[in-house]
C-alpha cells in the first residue's frame, strides 16, 4: 500500500494538478491574485512543454472543476470565466506555435479568447442584473473611478486638488466608459504579449524556442496598419458620437501595436549592444511609468515604416 501511494505523489500527471490547481487558487486571492491570473496563460503554455498538452489540458479542466465546485459553494463563481478564459488562452498560445503560424496569429487568437471572455461576462451579468452590457460596464467604472478618488482623497493634498477630482468623476467615467473596448483589447494582446516574452526566457534555458518567436525583436506591424492609424484619426474627428467612439477606439488600438513595434525595436537595440539587464529592467521599468516614454516609444514605431530604425542600428554594428 506504501508503495503505490509513493507511486502516486511521485506521478507526473498528479505533479501537473497539483501545479495547475495551485495557481488557479492562486489566482483567487485578493490583491497578489492579480498577478497569477495574469500569467497563468505562461504557466498552461509551458506545461504544454515539458508535459504534453492532452495532460495538460486533462489536468487543467480537473483543477477548473475542482475549483467551480468550491466557489459555488461560497457562492462567488463569477471568477471562473476569468480563470478558464486565461488558461485556455495558454493553451492556444501552445496550440498555434506548435501549428508553426505567424507571431501575428499567435498573439491574436488567444487575444480575441480572452475579450470573447469579457464580453461574455458584460453580457451574462448584464442579463443577470436585468439591464444592458453598456450599462454594467458603466457600473463597474464608476465603482472604479469612486475607489480612487477616495485613495486620492486620504493622500496629503490640499481642498481645492481634492475638490478638482471629485468634480471630474463624471468626466472620467464617460471617458473610460467610452474607451472600454480599446481598454480591454489592449489589455488582452498585452497579456498574451507579456507571457509569450517571459515564458520565451523560460523555455530558452531548457532548450526550447521556437522557430517565429525567436526574432521578436525584429517583429514589426503590418504596412496596412498606418492607413487604419489614419482614418482611426480622422473618425475621431467626427461629431457623430457612433462614428467617433469607433474612431477613439481603432486609434487606441493601432497606436497600442505601434507601441509594441516601439518596444521590439528597443529590445533590438539592448540584443545589438549586450546592453545589461539591470539597464534593461529599469529601462522597461521607467517605459511602464512613464506616459512621455510610452508615446515616444510608439512615435518610434510609427515612424518605423519610413526609417526603418534596425537598418541603421546592424550597420552601425558592423562598422564598429
Amino acid at each position: 500500500m506504501t508503495t503505490l501511494n509513493l507511486s502516486f505523489f511521485h506521478d507526473s500527471f498528479f505533479r501537473l494538478l497539483v501545479t495547475i490547481t495551485f495557481f488557479l487558487a492562486a489566482s483567487l486571492l485578493p490583491f497578489a491574485g492579480l498577478f497569477f491570473l495574469l500569467f497563468l496563460p505562461l504557466v498552461l503554455y509551458v506545461l504544454c512543454y515539458l508535459a504534453d498538452f492532452g495532460k495538460t489540458l486533462i489536468a487543467f479542466l480537473a483543477s477548473l472543476c475542482a475549483v467551480t465546485v468550491f466557489l459555488w459553494a461560497l457562492n462567488a463563481a463569477a471568477p471562473v470565466t476569468a480563470l478558464t478564459a486565461a488558461g485556455l488562452a495558454g493553451m492556444l498560445m501552445f496550440w498555434t506555435v506548435q501549428k508553426r503560424f505567424s507571431v501575428e496569429k499567435v498573439v491574436l487568437l488567444p487575444s480575441l479568447l480572452l475579450v470573447g471572455a469579457i464580453a461574455f461576462y458584460f453580457i451574462y451579468g448584464g442579463v443577470q442584473l436585468s439591464i444592458t452590457p453598456w450599462q454594467l460596464v458603466e457600473k463597474h467604472i464608476q465603482e472604479a473611478v469612486e475607489i480612487n478618488i477616495q485613495f486620492y482623497s486620504r493622500l496629503p493634498l490640499n481642498n481645492e486638488e481634492i475638490q478638482s477630482i471629485t468634480n471630474s468623476k463624471p468626466q472620467m467615467i464617460s471617458l473610460f466608459t467610452m474607451i472600454f473596448p480599446a481598454l480591454c483589447v489592449l489589455a488582452a494582446v498585452f497579456t498574451v504579449w507579456i507571457n509569450l516574452l517571459a515564458a520565451g526566457r523560460l523555455l530558452k534555458s531548457r532548450g526550447i524556442l521556437p522557430a517565429q518567436l525567436s526574432k521578436l525583436s525584429e517583429w514589426s506591424a503590418p504596412a496596412w496598419l498606418v492607413w487604419v492609424f489614419i482614418a482611426a484619426g480622422g473618425m475621431s474627428a467626427v461629431p457623430m458620437a457612433p462614428v467617433r467612439v469607433s474612431g477613439v477606439n481603432l486609434f487606441l488600438v493601432a497606436s497600442f501595436i505601434y507601441f509594441l513595434q516601439g518596444l521590439a525595436i528597443v529590445s533590438f537595440f539592448f540584443q545589438h549592444r549586450n546592453i545589461s539587464s539591470f539597464f534593461r529592467f529599469l529601462v522597461y521599468f521607467l517605459i511602464a511609468i512613464q506616459q512621455m516614454l510610452m508615446i515616444a516609444i510608439a512615435a518610434v514605431g510609427f515612424f518605423n515604416l519610413w526609417v526603418d530604425f534596425r537598418k541603421y542600428l546592424r550597420k552601425d554594428r558592423t562598422t564598429d
